[in-house]
């Protein structure tokens, strides 16, 4: 299972109403956090997540409302008593921002590790999961991330029997090990679904993005403008619009989308919910709180 909650949708500046966009992600009791810009720490005292168990931060990149929170989120999970590494993913050059961001956090109980990833990446996250960069076009170098949670084949435990699989060797087998000269594959059904969360923002939209986002069960994707005449000005600042953000969900086969990332200038985003979903049937305007439990298909 994989929980989402939405910390926030506002983009360049927060708001009284709307904290900067950012989500956390909980996999296995471990917690992840996408972006973490000024009052980010806030808006996570809203979630059923502990700051103890976030271990993972990844950033899209080095703009302020995507990090400036940083110091603010470090304070907080050293104030719970975490002494785990703490791993910070982000794209290069992001090192003498942290630096930079540092100064004003003091001793920290816990060590502090960076990752800095290109698009194409692939690396462990919590348990099993898996995270993807995805090298997006924005006015700076920008990640998007694609959370993969896969699934071990089911265990045929009657075809383990007809082997005569000793019952020691089931687990390594269920675990995708070889033992004592059985295969995982001689007990085990066919590959079943994982589930896929993706995180897209800050960027213009561009033909190769939806192969790379194929099949997310949550597409979280910026929609800073939402009317169609802003295009040109969305491509200019490096940025999507609603039905972009749409269509994109559509392109890559994601089966529900939460659009976030909203102008200041878009006075009240939940206002356009029903425009929305005619663009995307599985739509969703984000709103600080919005949460969501993904289980694996058979489990819903």
């Amino acid at each position: 299972m994989i929980e989402v909650c939405l910390l926030g949708n506002g983009a360049m500046m927060p708001l009284p109403d709307r904290p900067l966009s950012a989500a956390a992600i909980r996999i296995g009791g471990e917690v992840i956090l996408f972006d973490c810009g000024e009052g980010t720490q806030v808006a996570f005292r809203s979630t059923p997540f502990s700051f103890r168990a976030l271990g993972t931060i990844l950033i899209s990149h080095a703009h302020a409302d995507h990090i400036a929170g940083l110091p603010g989120i470090l304070f907080q999970i050293a104030h719970a008593t975490r002494v785990e590494p703490v791993r910070i993913i982000g794209p290069a050059g992001l090192q003498p921002v942290i630096e930079g961001l540092l100064t004003v956090v003091g001793g920290l109980p816990f060590e502090l590790r960076l990752q800095t990833l290109e698009g194409g990446d692939c690396v462990p996250l919590v348990a099993n999961a898996t995270v993807t960069a995805v090298a997006l076009q924005h006015r700076r170098a920008c990640l998007g991330y694609v959370i993969d949670l896969p699934r071990a084949p089911r265990f045929l435990p009657e075809r383990a029997r007809e082997l005569g699989v000793p019952i020691e060797y089931w687990r390594p087998l269920q675990d995708g090990f070889a033992i004592g000269g059985f295969r995982p594959e001689d007990v085990t059904g066919p590959p079943r679904k994982g589930l896929r969360v993706a995180l897209v923002t800050d960027t213009v939209t561009f033909p190769e993005l939806a192969e790379q986002l194929q099949g997310s069960d949550l597409l979280i994707c910026e929609a800073t403008f939402v009317d169609d005449e802003d295009e040109q000005r969305a491509i200019e600042r490096g940025h999507m619009t609603m039905r972009q953000a749409a269509d994109l969900a559509r392109a890559s086969n994601s089966r529900r989308l939460w659009l976030t990332h909203f102008s200041p200038k878009v006075l009240d985003p939940l206002a356009h919910q029903e425009a929305a979903r005619a663009l995307f049937p599985e739509a969703q305007i984000g709103y600080p709180g919005l949460c969501t439990e993904l289980s694996f298909e058979d489990e819903v």
